[in-house]
């Protein structure tokens, strides 16, 4: 009953920065590079020339004809890094996958080995 009431909503324009963060992780063309000394995340569009940097409880949108940087509420800022945190945790697990599946095979390769003699 009280986290509905406690809830944050974030304003019109955070969720403005929210969906935006959302859809440059969805492009296949961004690409996201994290200072982990800084807590600086940056979100990098370079074919449609958007960059975004997420740092401190701000957030700066810069592309060849605008900057744009705004402070955000701490909630807000929480939800963007969390969904930030989300999409490394996705694509580490599956970058850890396909590092990983020759050993896997490999080990499978020993399994069958052992289980024919």
């Amino acid at each position: 009953m009280f986290g509905k009431i406690f809830k944050y909503t974030p304003t019109e324009q955070e969720q403005q920065f929210i969906d935006i963060v959302d859809q440059l992780l969805e492009h296949p063309k961004t690409s996201l590079k994290m200072t982990p000394l800084t807590d600086k995340y940056f979100l990098i569009n370079e074919s449609n020339h958007y960059y975004v940097l997420v740092k401190e409880h701000g957030i700066q949108i810069t592309n060849s004809k605008f900057s744009f940087s705004k402070s955000l509420h701490p909630k807000a800022y929480k939800i963007i890094v969390d969904r930030i945190h989300d999409y490394m945790e996705v694509n580490r697990q599956a970058l850890e996958e396909r590092l990983f599946i020759n050993e896997t095979k490999m080990l499978d390769s020993v399994l069958n080995i052992l289980k024919n003699k």
